[in-house]
């Protein structure tokens, strides 16, 4: 497995075990999980950055890892501001949401980046 490809599959792993605690926090339970979340979502955007520094480096793609750079500068502003976003308004779920769309979306962006996968050989018929 090459490194884009494994840095796109730790992503992959974060990016649910995000979802499941976002789910949690909404529904009012694992508050006290909330370093862990945005101990996870740090390594989620560096791990973003890298697959960018690693397409610029390889001259794959230029705009797309500079897009990806500042996806991450973006999605990090607002996973570490989202508490203070609308807080106690009715309208604090459209950050949530808003949050969670971001996050979400950067999975596209990191399978762009970590380029297209290997296609296999199909398995070889015996001869009759």
């Amino acid at each position: 497995m090459s490194l884009p490809r494994a840095l796109l599959m730790l992503m992959r792993i974060e990016v649910a075990i995000q979802v499941i605690l976002g789910i949690g926090f909404w529904t009012g339970h694992w508050h006290g999980a909330t370093p862990v979340h945005q101990t996870i979502g740090t390594t989620y955007v560096l791990l973003l950055w890298i697959l960018a520094l690693y397409a610029l480096i390889t001259r794959r793609t230029w705009g797309l890892s500079i897009f990806a750079l500042l996806w991450g500068v973006g999605l990090a502003m607002l996973g570490f501001s989202q508490q203070g976003i609308l807080a106690g308004s009715n309208l604090h779920w459209i950050v949530r949401v808003v949050h969670l769309l971001v996050g979400v979306a950067a999975i596209p962006i990191a399978e762009r980046l970590a380029g297209p996968r290997r296609a296999t050989a199909p398995p070889e018929r015996a001869m009759a």
